[in-house]
């Protein structure tokens, strides 16, 4: 694996770190009193499980090598993307108040966000990327 494909796909799961801090939202939901739309709760829980999430599949990105890692990091960053895609049909179903951010605000950072997801994803399936994962040998990683 390239030093480019490994800090590339560092800082695009890296930055996806700030949704942790949906966990903050939560009480701001109908049901619990607040002023977003109940259709809220599963994006924002989602997103503060995947972002508590996110500092155990960069040590394993780091440390670990096994078809099995690789797959664990594949599936967080497609599930990861589907959460964010989540947000955008949420935000249309259900748009968040302006009181707590602007409709243009809610779809460039969520976009944003799910592009750099949907990028590591795609690093994820380079072919320096899975040989680094499988311990194919250098004769064979030339032939792929």
């Amino acid at each position: 694996m390239t030093a480019f494909s490994k800090w590339a796909i560092t800082l695009l799961m890296g930055a996806t770190i700030f949704r942790v801090q949906t966990i903050l939202f939560l009480p701001q939901v109908e049901m619990f009193g607040g002023i977003a739309p109940d259709g809220w709760f599963g994006p924002w829980l989602s997103d503060t499980i995947i972002g508590l999430i996110l500092p155990v599949m960069i040590y394993l990105f780091w440390t670990r090598r096994s078809i099995a890692v690789w797959g664990v990091l594949v599936a967080y960053n497609a599930v990861g993307a589907f959460d964010y895609s989540q947000g955008l049909i949420t935000q249309l179903i259900s748009p968040m108040p302006v009181e707590m951010a602007s409709a243009v605000t809610v779809y460039l950072g969520i976009g944003l966000f799910m592009v750099f997801q949907l990028t590591a994803l795609g690093l994820l399936f380079r072919r320096d990327v899975i040989a680094g994962f499988s311990g194919w040998p250098e004769s064979k990683r030339a032939l792929t």
